[in-house]
């Protein structure tokens, strides 16, 4: 009998709690790298559920059963604390965001392009563009660039308010291919709908060999201070403390920027 019961899990085996997560897409594969780790330390499930952050937080406001929402910026986080969606006080920032150029191979070592001379610097993930660089690569040719929808996504809306102070925008509107979120935006690279892109620089590494790419100076853009809150109708605030937790401690912080993430400086609520 017990092992027809086994058989229907229901033999006094209890399944692990499971967490629910709201996640931007720019920072799934950092969690993916973090999740067996935190799993095994909370002896929980984690289910990851990721996006624009934009599109989550018309998901969350719809009534979307999630316990936590790592959103890629603070505005969203602090217009759903405002709005009474959120566990009081749970509003904290977790990482600090960077974007790459990320370049095809096909162009990458095209010598008529001029792209070939930067080839060896795009390989290295240590190295930082210059503006000169960051100008030069992006105002030639006639090249597509990928970037995450700026209404969504804060890596878009960074990257296009990057384009803006640079006077790169007039020559590039043209020629920009939005994505929904950043892991679209990696997904329509790899199909060569676009030559270069301009995505989260953990989106880059965790890319693999479908192309090149170089860190942008975080100074650059505008900050990209990624916030986390606990939601308001979590049957897990437990665990989901924890998570957050874990996020914020010195161990996972040092993680995270061999992951394409700044740590962050001041682990304070209000993210600065």
């Amino acid at each position: 009998m017990c092992a027809v019961l086994l058989a229907l899990g229901s033999c006094g085996l209890r399944q692990p709690p499971e967490l629910r997560l709201a996640v931007d897409a720019g920072f799934q594969p950092a969690l993916e790298a973090l999740r067996e780790n935190f799993e095994a330390q909370c002896r929980c499930r984690l289910k990851i559920t990721a996006g624009a952050s934009g599109l989550l937080y018309s998901q969350i406001r719809a009534g979307e059963p999630f316990d936590l929402f790592l959103s890629a910026d603070s505005a969203r986080p602090v217009l759903l604390e405002k709005a009474g969606f959120t566990v009081p006080a749970s509003r904290q920032t977790y990482a600090r965001g960077q974007l790459a150029l990320w370049v095809s191979r096909q162009i990458s070592t095209d010598k008529s392009s001029g792209f070939s001379t930067l080839s060896a610097k795009l390989a290295s993930t240590d190295t930082a563009l210059t503006p000169r660089q960051l100008i030069l690569l992006l105002g030639r040719g006639k090249h597509k660039v990928v970037v995450a929808d700026p209404q969504l996504a804060p890596d878009g809306d960074a990257a296009v308010r990057m384009l803006k102070k640079l006077r790169l925008w007039p020559r590039l509107r043209g020629r920009v291919v939005y994505a929904g979120h950043a892991g679209h935006a990696q997904i329509l690279l790899h199909q060569g709908q676009g030559d270069m892109g301009l995505i989260p620089f953990g989106q880059a590494l965790a890319a693999g060999s479908h192309g090149q790419f170089m860190r942008i100076p975080a100074h650059f853009h505008p900050p990209i201070h990624q916030q986390v809150v606990i939601l308001r109708n979590t049957r897990e605030r437990d665990l989901a403390i924890r998570l957050l937790q874990y996020l914020q401690s010195e161990g996972v912080q040092e993680k995270l920027q061999g992951l394409g993430f700044l740590q962050v400086k001041s682990l304070s609520r209000s993210g600065s």
